[in-house]
């Protein structure tokens, strides 16, 4: 009885420690959705889409959802005619998102300084926390489990300067 106790126990533990992290890091779907979601972004190159993916230096958590993105997609990720570059930048290493085609926003990375980096420059902020998008630090929010939803802040949009094809506008979700 106490074996087969400890056994479940083991088995849950197990279950809910593997639902949690895979809850945290951007899944393979997640990065696809996120390339789409550029391509339909106005003015958007088709060869080669760059994605700068911020996280905290100092959190445990954002830095394994950063390590476990880039082995996911080691040398970028097709999506489309495009191929997907994702680039880490520590935060406090992020000036300008000058060069890439969109940020992707990682656990405890402090929003209100990712959103005053954005404003203006053309570049969207993504992200797989639609809080964010909710309270304005990002203008996109990505999910792709348990079904793909993707919520976008116009107001957001319109503090960055990005604009999205009517096609894509018409598929989202307004926050």
């Amino acid at each position: 009885m106490l074996h087969s106790f400890f056994v479940w126990s083991v088995a849950l533990s197990l279950c809910v420690a593997t639902r949690s992290a895979v809850a945290a890091d951007p899944s393979m779907q997640d990065l696809q959705v996120i390339g789409r979601a550029l391509s339909f972004k106005e003015g958007a190159k088709r060869a080669t889409l760059s994605l700068a993916m911020v996280y905290d230096g100092t959190s445990a958590r954002s830095q394994s959802e950063m390590q476990a993105t880039l082995a996911a997609v080691r040398g970028g990720l097709r999506v489309g005619d495009a191929v997907l570059k994702v680039v880490a930048v520590e935060q406090n290493q992020f000036a300008s998102p000058s060069g890439f085609d969109g940020v992707l926003t990682l656990s405890d990375v402090d929003q209100t300084r990712l959103a005053g980096t954005l404003n203006g420059r053309g570049v969207p902020c993504l992200t797989l926390d639609a809080q964010q998008v909710k309270n304005g630090a990002c203008t996109v929010a990505i999910r792709s489990r348990p079904s793909v939803t993707i919520s976008i802040n116009s107001k957001n949009a319109a503090a960055a300067h990005v604009r999205f094809a009517t096609a894509f506008i018409m598929m989202v979700r307004e926050i």
